[in-house]
């Protein structure tokens, strides 16, 4: 029966992906963007017939990451938390978000989730490249697949009501600006890292190029945009994540305005003054994460990040 079972899986598995290929070779012959490469046509029949293997091990390795990172950090608090801040998050006090033992439990809680996540996922990547289950390296492929459906979508129905024919870009430019830690080619404390990270970036601009170029020609930026769709989905199939993009294809990006830098500084040694003063963080420790913060946040601009933060300590860690 088991046996069973997993033949009607797999071949209602091969169903989708024949449709999923299907779809793409329509859309991209519709667009006149040329025939779809035989790396994505491979990528979309790997995600699609791996899926259910890769959610059974998912389930498995979240479940015991959960308990894992719970115990850890149970333990961890215990040895070093101050013992009212282990005593409301321990106890059922029913407190809400609005006193000072909720927004404790809340941020307990959600640290634990956001931390379990990460290990799970990156568990993930390295069991599906292990086992050859290939479900959650080239989920994005698809991601970008229907962005090209989309766009042609758009390109069918020139005449329908513009609020009708949004296209959604957020999910196609967070599985770029991903693609470097998902495809299994970079390790993860490689120096290349920060170099693919800055092609990301080029490449989500240059699609937010194409897409602002709806405004002016409908069908034309929607012909562009999945043409530029399917060239990052071959390139990323084939593990080019650092060629997504041709560097002439490459549109040039607004750098982030100095405001936004400083406010977000600021914030940064808010919440270490709040760390401080209610839960106790040892001094050195708290500024040590903030000068990481303040390197990442201005990164090649490091230098006046750090003048920034010499500014804005003596005045929120007053007396420390």
């Amino acid at each position: 029966m088991l046996r069973q079972l997993r033949s009607r899986l797999a071949a209602r598995q091969r169903e989708k992906a024949n449709e999923a290929i299907r779809k793409l070779c329509e859309d991209a012959a519709y667009l006149g963007i040329g025939p779809v490469p035989g790396p994505v046509r491979v990528a979309l029949r790997a995600y699609h017939e791996t899926k259910w293997k890769m959610q059974i091990i998912a389930s498995l390795i979240a479940i015991f990451i959960l308990g894992f990172v719970g115990n850890a950090a149970t333990s961890l608090t215990e040895a070093y938390a101050p013992n009212w801040v282990m005593k409301d998050i321990t106890e059922k006090s029913g407190g809400s978000l609005v006193t000072e033992s909720g927004w404790i439990s809340f941020g307990y809680a959600l640290g634990l989730i956001a931390l379990s996540f990460l290990m799970t996922r990156r568990l993930c990547v390295f069991v599906g490249n292990l086992w050859e289950f290939r479900s959650l390296t080239f989920e994005r492929v698809q991601r970008w697949a229907d962005l090209i459906g989309e766009c042609a979508e758009t390109v069918r129905a020139p005449h329908m009501r513009p609020d009708l024919q949004a296209v959604s870009m957020r999910l196609a430019e967070l599985r770029v600006r991903g693609a470097r830690s998902m495809r299994g080619t970079v390790p993860t404390f490689s120096r290349r890292r920060p170099g693919l990270s800055n092609h990301a970036r080029h490449v989500v601009a240059t699609m937010r190029a194409a897409h602002a170029e709806f405004d002016v020609d409908r069908k034309e930026g929607a012909r562009k945009l999945a043409r530029l769709t399917l060239k990052i989905s071959d390139r990323y199939s084939q593990g080019h994540v650092g060629a997504l993009l041709d560097r002439d294809e490459l549109a040039e990006m607004t750098p982030r305005s100095e405001a936004l830098h400083l406010a977000l500084m600021a914030g940064v040694m808010a919440a270490a003054g709040l760390c401080i003063q209610f839960l106790h963080t040892p001094v050195p420790l708290t500024v040590a994460a903030t000068v990481f913060a303040a390197a990442w946040i201005y990164r090649s601009a490091a230098g006046a990040g750090l003048a920034v933060l010499a500014a804005l300590v003596p005045l929120i860690l007053q007396g420390k």
